[in-house]
């Protein structure tokens, strides 16, 4: 069991007790597929986690009555949720984006989301994500590989390849990070352990043979390692624009008297850049260069025209 499965269990775990005050750890352990010392010693776990502070109010309590788990909230976590229109609007594109790449996977994620909006007060005319099939279609095959654990065959361009090549994988895990999808794997050409970006898969094939080399126990998350042929971006943080230094890895970050924070990252996806500068709600300013700045401004005029009409009127 690796820790990425213990941590996405706890988080499922969560809302399950929640739900069901006093159900036992084998009924846990059932629902969840592991054994009751699993269930046990993740509980521990939990019993330390929270908000930050963590003191009195501020964590889970864990209580273990024989066999029967008792679960209470955070304090001010069972308050309700009173997002900014900013936030609110993050929250359900985020939840609209894990549909597109989960929801076949996942069926019950859709009324999930569709209950948040009703919560929150935003139809999905309103701001909705718009998939690309292709991407969606190659999604949900690596999805299936991983899932069957069958080999496949790629035809994939790596940053310093001119021509694509071929490559049989053992699949191990998909990732999405940042909005871009990472298939983690065995490469039967080179040995050993490699990631690849799904934006520079250009074949996908499902082949019939089994996984032969399982993943290992402790599989670290991709991390995008920036090339020399990168764009510089710089960016101005307002206070309320701070999350967005736990979502990038910025090679240079400056303190203002001001109260605003730069940032100097490089990035070989400056339209998924653009957005997450859109998402900040005007807390986000890009500094240089001036493509990116134009780039974010032309965005933010076509939402404004869809939101209101071709004159961009309210």
């Amino acid at each position: 069991m690796s820790a990425r499965d213990s941590v996405a269990r706890m988080l499922t775990l969560v809302p399950w007790l929640l739900e069901r005050p006093g159900a036992s750890l084998s009924e846990a352990a059932a629902a969840f597929g592991t054994e009751p010392a699993t269930i046990r010693r993740e509980l521990l776990h939990l019993d330390f986690c929270g908000l930050p502070g963590l003191a009195g109010g501020d964590l889970f309590e864990v209580e273990l009555v024989g066999d029967r788990v008792v679960l209470g909230m955070a304090d001010e976590l069972t308050r309700p949720l009173r997002p900014t229109p900013q936030e609110a609007y993050r929250l359900v594109l985020t939840l609209d984006a894990a549909v597109v790449a989960l929801g076949d996977d996942l069926p019950q994620l859709r009324a999930a989301v569709d209950k948040v909006r009703g919560v929150l007060g935003i139809p999905e005319q309103q701001a909705d994500v718009v998939p690309d099939d292709e991407d969606t279609a190659l999604l949900a095959a690596a999805r299936a590989a991983v899932r069957d654990q069958r080999r496949v065959r790629l035809r994939y361009r790596g940053r310093s390849d001119e021509e694509p090549t071929t490559r049989e994988i053992d699949p191990w895990t998909l990732d999405l990070v940042d909005g871009q999808g990472y298939l983690q794997g065995f490469d039967h050409g080179v040995g050993e352990r490699r990631v690849f970006r799904l934006d520079r898969v250009l074949g996908f094939e499902p082949t019939e043979i089994p996984v032969l080399t399982p993943a290992p126990a402790q599989l670290p998350p991709p991390r995008y390692v920036p090339g020399p042929d990168d764009l510089e971006v710089e960016l101005r943080l307002q206070r309320g624009a701070r999350w967005l230094l736990d979502a990038i890895d910025a090679d240079r970050i400056e303190e203002h008297a001001d109260g605003t924070t730069w940032c100097v990252l490089r990035t070989d996806a400056p339209e998924f850049i653009a957005r997450l500068v859109l998402s900040g709600g005007g807390d986000l300013e890009v500094v240089r260069p001036a493509s990116l700045r134009a780039r974010v401004r032309e965005l933010a005029e076509a939402a404004l025209a869809n939101y209101g009409g071709e004159d961009g009127a309210p």
